[in-house]
């Protein structure tokens, strides 16, 4: 079955980020604070400008197996790459009027910004899974559990603890014949796992036309394309139909916005797990869930970020 790509025609609920050039210039906003709620409520100001790329620091130490060597914690920060267009200066207006002083701002050169990190990204062991990026010439394990990635500028490299939660739990479900939809899908990373776990068919949805190119290429290196259908939108734009398993690997405002939408797509025994939510903001998450009487039937705590398994 060949499920090609298909191009959102509706303008309704388009992401804050989508459709974002790629300019020869970046500006990079950097953040840097050990409060947490600060560094969201600034992730969230960029994600509403329309940043092209994002950097989280969370503090914390890396350690195996999520990375080949133990890597020493760095001062928690939030980094933003805007592109160098006619909206910048309002763009930047408007961060310096929230955040002041505390927001340090530099021009970046693109190709050093979309090449230099790539020194850094090492193979790293998420449940059965390795996640390859895709200049290494070959994987320890089969095929079927390998993961080639090269995410350029989406987000989902692995690296994320949010991303590594919702892995590991998608690898627990039995997806052989199952039907997944990933909301927000970014690199492809979850798409591709559970396309190469056995699901029959997964609906990726990404609204960044620059994040859906290298999901399109991830598609191809991993040979998943006929599995995997990508719709370049939102949930508006993914016609009714049932899911035994949604993914939404987001942001708590997306997740708290888009549930009862979201749960027009399930069926009796689907399965939807949410990450992205930082645990400050569970309550608000779990306050959305009670409206619609759904149940936690797991939950994941890693590093001040939350992950929920829920059945509606």
């Amino acid at each position: 079955m060949s499920t090609p790509k298909t191009k959102a025609s509706s303008e309704k609920l388009k992401m804050p980020w989508a459709a974002n050039p790629a300019p020869a210039c970046y500006w990079a906003v950097t953040i840097r604070s050990w409060d947490t709620l600060l560094l969201e409520d600034a992730q969230n100001l960029f994600y509403g400008l329309g940043v092209n790329g994002l950097e989280w620091e969370d503090g914390k130490a890396a350690k195996m197996p999520f990375a080949d060597i133990a890597l020493d914690p760095k001062d928690p920060f939030v980094r933003a790459y805007f592109p160098d267009d006619a909206l910048w200066e309002s763009r930047k207006n408007a961060i310096q009027h929230r955040f002041g002083a505390l927001a340090v701002i530099s021009q970046v050169n693109s190709q050093d910004w979309e090449s230099s990190w790539k020194q850094y990204y090492v193979p790293i062991y998420v449940a059965n899974k390795v996640i390859m990026p895709a200049w290494y010439s070959q994987s320890p394990f089969s095929e079927d559990h390998t993961i080639w990635l090269d995410p350029g500028m989406a987000f989902g490299t692995g690296t994320h603890v949010t991303t590594q939660m919702c892995l590991a739990r998608i690898m627990s479900i039995p997806l052989s014949g199952k039907r997944m939809m990933d909301l927000g899908s970014g690199s492809g990373i979850l798409a591709i796992a559970a396309a190469k776990s056995g699901a029959k068919t997964v609906v990726a949805v990404e609204p960044d036309p620059v994040a859906v190119a290298a999901l399109m290429g991830n598609l191809e290196r991993n040979h998943t394309l006929s599995q995997i259908a990508v719709v370049e939108g939102t949930l508006s734009d993914v016609p009714t139909q049932s899911f035994d398993v949604i993914v939404m690997n987001l942001i708590t405002e997306i997740i708290t916005e888009e549930w009862n939408r979201v749960v027009q797509y399930t069926i009796p025994g689907s399965r939807i797990v949410l990450s992205g939510i930082v645990e400050e903001r569970i309550g608000e998450v779990l306050s959305v869930l009670e409206g619609t009487l759904s149940t936690i039937v797991w939950m994941d705590q890693r590093e001040g970020w939350v992950a929920l398994e829920v059945t509606p």
